[in-house]
């Protein structure tokens, strides 16, 4: 999936699947075109370390991907509901229909190993948003 290069040095975050005091892994561009983000735990520090391996992915593994995340902030958005989770959602097919079609393609190899630097930019005009959604996300990604 073959993107336009950005002007600047960072490049950008489509969305971020997991979040652990900063981006665990996500999508986001590297070189032109979408990747796969995934960081490295720091096994001697026991924290999470400011490095990530990147994989390219496929359009049919980024629309499944995207698919998922909108079944996901129709959860969270959804202020009324008393739903659980879409993965505890037994009722929710298409989530878990969609998950296992994404687990086929968690076995792809990382190819790069990347330092990320992430920046955030509030949606709402507000200095600092209170939730994950408040904000887009840009990325630097430096040789180790």
């Amino acid at each position: 999936m073959k993107r336009e290069k950005p002007a600047d040095a960072f490049q950008s975050v489509y969305f971020i699947t997991d979040w652990w005091d900063g981006p665990k892994s996500g999508f986001a561009d590297f070189n032109g075109t979408v990747h796969c983000f995934e960081r490295v735990f720091d096994k001697v520090n026991d924290d999470w370390s400011d490095l990530y391996l990147l994989r390219p992915v496929s359009t049919e593994e980024y629309s499944l991907q995207i698919e998922s995340y909108k079944l996901f902030l129709d959860w969270i958005n959804d202020k009324s509901s008393t739903r659980p989770h879409p993965s505890s959602d037994k009722d929710n097919k298409r989530y878990h229909e969609v998950e296992q079609l994404l687990a086929e393609f968690e076995h792809q190899f990382y190819i790069e190993k990347y330092i990320g630097e992430f920046i955030s930019i509030s949606n709402n005009d507000k200095e600092y948003g209170n939730k994950i959604n408040d904000f887009n996300y840009k990325v630097q990604w430096n040789r180790e």
